[in-house]
């Protein structure tokens, strides 16, 4: 029995403005966010905020790092930071990346010329008589011979 398997897997569907539904719904509710902020902070501190929250969600929609993006990776950073780590230690263990080898020097041969070869008698000729040449036809003669066929 045959599955069919879809091609693009892990590709989000697109609903508006080329973002998919969580990209869409971080940009509503950074829009709310900072229209609360426009009525409650004085003008210069709202396009301070505006402009740091715009470049966080930018940020957070369009850089991906390995495949994952912003949110993501920055959560698994702080995973990787608070979590606790085992350290394992055995004897046997050899640090050294490089094997030394000491190499002997080989002697080096002298290249002795080859002898000049002959060649062995030409098959030009056998081949030349069987090889029918016909003389170059005009285009006429063309002409004719293909009415004919």
């Amino acid at each position: 029995m045959q599955f069919t398997v879809p091609k693009f897997l892990e590709r989000e569907s697109i609903i508006a403005f080329g973002l998919n539904f969580k990209n869409l719904a971080l940009l509503a509710g950074l829009g709310f966010i900072l229209f609360i902020l426009y009525y409650i902070l004085p003008q210069i501190a709202f396009i301070l905020l505006a402009i740091i929250f715009g470049g966080g969600f930018l940020a957070a929609t369009f850089i991906k790092v390995g495949g994952q993006s912003l949110p993501q990776l920055m959560f698994h950073s702080f995973g990787f930071l608070f979590s606790g780590r085992v350290y394992t230690w055995s004897r046997g263990q050899n640090f050294s990346p490089v094997k030394l080898v000491k190499k002997t020097a080989k002697p080096k041969e002298e290249k002795k010329e080859a002898p000049l070869r002959i060649a062995p008698k030409s098959h030009l000729a056998s081949l030349s008589s069987k090889i029918d040449f016909a003389p170059p036809r005009s285009p006429e003669e063309q002409e004719q011979e293909d009415r004919e066929e």
